[in-house]
């Protein structure tokens, strides 16, 4: 008898278990019917209508199928049309009334023949005590033409030359010389500690000691009272109804000293600082002659206030306040490039040039250090700097050598440059033809066109997919368990 009421217990067991199959399989049939009947897709009621035949329920099916390829497929293409072309440039009319900014310029000059007066004295100064336990405490005269020659390389030295200190890579005697300072003692007379031209700063950059007009040449002041004084020259603007010209004369008008120099100017925005070789900034090897008349003409690019709502990784540009920078604040594309550069010097030969002031003050290079940055190759990598999305650059138009004066011409500092400006009609402006809106707005465009779907519809799908997980997963095993308990008390 008890082994009749086992296989009774047992057999009941398996039919309870049965049962609770075909039951599951029920609620999973009832769901699918629910969903398919529930949701608003193209088709899907179909699925669930058992008075169709099957051939019907799957073209209905195949049909689901392709729409939402195509669906997907249009999404995806929107995405990436956003994430590569958010924004288009297009030409628009700039009104007379309108004002931009005078064009920044910056000068920097170059001896083609050293002072002999200026070399002699700044040898004296320097390397003066490596000989005063000599007999007549003179420097020798083999030595003060070496140490001349090291000053027609540092009169020349530029970030992109550091070769040219080769032959004194070994030479204790000039590696950690106050290279800034030495600087400002050799061009004296081109760049005086209180320029002729008020209208210029002094400041140290890439090229050297300069003279520039930069709202950014507190970046570059080479001593720690310039930087405490803060001479930022006042912008000058320029509007269609005003004679935007700017007159440069030679640092020492009217002196009977006799210098011969190169003279290189760089015009670029007053908003940023000089970067050489770059494509925003206009370089003028003036040469020997007197005087020149060049004609510039501004060139405008704009942005609409939408452009900000794209995010910088598409729209590809930056805002001055949007600052991801370490040592210089607010964002420039041209400070940028500078610290991108002291970045890497310090990774390849753990210093920076003398001529960034920002970053480590205790990291100068050494001469030794500079010529380490040159045989690493230290240009070779670009710096990625977004551009501005609001900025201006210049383009020469017009030059015109005004008496045609030749090298006679400049034996005094009598030379003159006139620098006009020129207001365009048309400027460039940055326009958002896809911003995040718009893409979402896309996104239900192709699977309402596809689907049929609409926002409503799919937050009623993931609620059914919710409940029905929550239902299976969560207190379904809880029911089973009591009902395994309940079958073995009894």
């Amino acid at each position: 008898m008890a082994s009749q009421s086992e296989n009774n217990n047992a057999e009941g067991q398996e039919q309870e278990q049965e049962q609770e199959q075909e039951q599951e399989k029920a609620e999973a049939m009832d769901f699918w019917k629910e969903v398919c009947k529930e949701s608003a897709i193209h088709g899907m009621p179909y699925l669930a209508r058992k008075d169709l035949h099957f051939l019907e329920r799957i073209f209905w099916l195949a049909v689901i199928i392709g729409s939402s390829y195509y669906a997907v497929d249009s999404c995806l293409s929107q995405w990436l049309r956003y994430q590569n072309n958010p924004i288009i440039y297009e030409y628009e009319y700039l009104f007379a009334l309108r004002s931009f900014p005078i064009l920044g310029i910056t000068l920097c000059t170059q001896y083609t023949q050293l002072p002999p007066y200026l070399t002699y004295k700044l040898i004296n100064d320097i390397w003066d005590n490596d000989y005063a336990e000599l007999p007549e405490a003179t420097i020798p005269t083999e030595k003060i033409n070496y140490y001349t020659k090291f000053l027609h390389v540092l009169n020349r030295l530029q970030y992109n030359n550091f070769e040219t200190l080769i032959p004194y890579e070994n030479d204790t005697t000039v590696q950690t010389l106050p290279f800034a300072r030495m600087l400002r003692k050799l061009l004296v007379y081109t760049i005086p500690k209180q320029p002729a031209v008020p209208e210029f700063v002094s400041t140290l950059t890439e090229m050297g000691l300069c003279l520039t007009t930069s709202q950014l040449a507190k970046f570059g002041f080479p001593t720690e009272r310039q930087a405490q004084q803060n001479l930022i020259v006042p912008i000058r603007m320029c509007t269609y109804f005003d004679n935007c010209r700017t007159l440069i004369e030679a640092p020492m008008p009217g002196t009977t000293v006799t210098l011969v120099y190169l003279f290189t100017q760089f015009v670029h925005d007053v908003n940023e600082f000089l970067m050489p070789h770059d494509r925003r900034t206009v370089a003028l090897d003036m040469g020997n002659k007197s005087t020149y008349h060049i004609q510039f003409m501004l060139n405008s690019i704009s942005a609409e206030n939408e452009v900000r709502n794209v995010p910088i990784a598409y729209r590809k540009c930056r805002y001055i306040d949007e600052n991801n920078l370490k040592y210089y604040a607010p964002y420039h594309p041209s400070l940028c490039r500078m610290e991108c550069r002291i970045n890497r010097a310090l990774a390849l030969c753990h210093c920076k040039p003398f001529f960034y002031v920002e970053g480590p003050k205790d990291r100068i290079c050494s001469v030794s250090q500079m010529v380490c940055l040159a045989r690493k190759k230290w240009l070779e990598q670009p710096c990625d700097c977004m551009p501005l999305c609001k900025e201006i650059s210049f383009i020469v138009t017009e030059k015109v050598d005004s008496n045609g004066g030749g090298a006679e011409n400049s034996q005094n500092f009598d030379r003159k440059f006139i620098l006009n400006q020129e207001l365009p009609k048309m400027g460039i402006k940055r326009r958002v033809v896809f911003s995040m809106d718009q893409l979402i707005v896309s996104f239900g465009g192709a699977i309402g066109l596809f689907l049929g779907a609409s926002f409503m519809t799919i937050y009623g799908l993931s609620y059914l997919l919710m409940y029905y997980l929550i239902v299976k997963c969560k207190y379904r095993p809880k029911l089973k368990r009591d009902q395994n308990s309940s079958i073995k008390i009894a």
